[in-house]
């Protein structure tokens, strides 16, 4: 009876379905994130020239477009960087560990906010609500972590 009581002690906690959902979301984005980071500056002029030739933006749009994507190296291994620990934080996550959490927040608000410092470029109040709903929820399960 007793090596049952210490094998339920003992036992990995279980990982609820909505953090599951949340980490492989976080998965994809900072995946995608990164790799997105890595191959823009050496692709960058074919872009621009896509962004220049392609009518379904608007001036503005093309402006603001093509300020990001000639950026330079600082701005996107920043970006790199960046995604980089949004991932490593939800890998912590994924195994129940509460320091993921503090890398995958501070992580998307310096995501959130790295345009607006290297390029001058304005933060959306998407961008706002989207990064602060992902932290909140992520925030909801800090109780199951440790």
């Amino acid at each position: 009876m007793e090596n049952i009581e210490n094998n339920n002690e003992t036992a990995t906690p279980k990982r609820p379905t909505f953090l599951t959902v949340l980490c492989i979301l976080t998965f994809i984005s900072a995946g995608m994130g990164s790799m997105s980071a890595l191959f823009t500056v050496p692709f960058s002029d074919i872009m621009v020239e896509f962004v220049k030739i392609n009518p379904s933006f608007d001036e503005p749009m093309k402006v603001e477009l093509i300020r990001v994507l000639q950026a330079g190296w600082s701005y996107y291994l920043m970006t790199f960087a960046l995604s980089l620990g949004s991932l490593a934080g939800a890998i912590l996550m994924w195994n129940l560990k509460k320091l993921g959490f503090h890398f995958y927040a501070l992580s998307n608000l310096g995501l959130l906010f790295v345009p607006m410092l290297m390029l001058g470029m304005p933060t959306s109040w998407g961008s706002i609500l989207f990064t602060s709903s992902f932290i909140a929820m992520y925030a909801i399960h800090l109780k199951e972590m440790k």
